[in-house]
């Protein structure tokens, strides 16, 4: 994600670094219950980490790209955001990542059975987004 200057002078002050540093780091586990899930613009950006053991095919829809922009306070056009999703179930049962509206995934959209997708969602304008599969 971009470091943006806070005041309207261009500097960067401490406390904005430390701010952003912050919430770079952060990484919340989410353990969604086993059904459809819709990620929330706030669960993208903030808690980072997703798991879930399928007991059958699940698809996980983020949040629309305005929800999106809209949460990213302070930032812009090519701003980037990451996040994982782990799929506990031991064998079969996939997790399938599904763009709200305005939002496009580009590369493997599916999580399979015992394995992890990493995803990075770019802001491509004020109601766009793309999110691909690392």
């Amino acid at each position: 994600m971009p470091l943006k200057p806070n005041s309207t002078s261009g500097t960067i002050t401490r406390k904005r670094l430390e701010d952003w540093v912050t919430a770079l780091e952060k990484v919340v586990e989410v353990a969604e219950t086993d059904a459809a899930q819709t990620l929330s613009a706030s669960e993208l950006l903030e808690s980072k980490l997703f798991t879930c053991t399928p007991t059958a095919a699940r698809n996980f829809t983020t949040a629309t790209a305005a929800q999106i922009v809209a949460a990213l306070t302070d930032e812009s056009t090519g701003t980037s955001f990451e996040f994982t999703i782990v799929n506990l179930a031991a064998a079969t049962h996939a997790i399938t990542l599904v763009g709200g509206t305005n939002v496009t995934i580009v590369g493997a959209a599916a999580v399979s059975a015992a394995t992890s997708g990493t995803f990075v969602g770019v802001v491509q304008s004020d109601s766009t987004v793309k999110v691909y599969r690392k």
